[in-house]
């Protein structure tokens, strides 16, 4: 019996557990989300290619989504982005997005920092699924 009891025990702790490091990764989620959203101006080289471009992006927190309408050459996509973590076991936090653009899908892996003034800016590549050279983007928050 008091084996049972153990057993129990160390499943209702592990549970606890589990779910307060998920009750933690969502108020962070929630917590980035809202630092992020804005509006960018957007910098950047296609993937395989020397041509560069500009456009606009816009983050916005929408029912728990960070939603991203990005405007590029006049053309505009809508895509949501999802946070992750690369490098293993470093696991650096990162944002990912897939789009279209050129009438070819991308995804592409940002990471972000703080500005001076506190405001995130972000750098990433962007592949196509054949990829040698990835693409290349910067974004740079839009102070109003």
């Amino acid at each position: 019996m008091k084996a049972s009891f153990a057993i129990l025990a160390m499943m209702l702790f592990a549970n606890s557990a589990r779910c307060a490091d998920t009750d933690r990764k969502s108020l962070a989620d929630e917590s980035l989300r809202s630092y992020m959203a804005g509006e960018y101006d957007l910098i950047g080289r296609k993937p395989d290619s020397e041509t560069t471009y500009n456009g606009h992006v816009t983050l916005r927190d929408e029912n728990g989504v960070l939603q991203v309408i990005r405007t590029v050459e006049g053309k505009t996509d809508k895509c949501a982005a999802r946070f992750d973590t690369v490098a293993g076991t470093d696991r650096i936090p990162v944002l990912r997005m897939h789009f279209h653009f050129d009438g070819k899908e991308y995804d592409a892996t940002y990471r972000w920092q703080s500005d001076p003034d506190n405001y995130p800016r972000f750098t990433g590549y962007l592949y196509l699924s054949d990829t040698k050279s990835p693409g290349l983007e910067a974004l740079f928050p839009i102070h109003r």
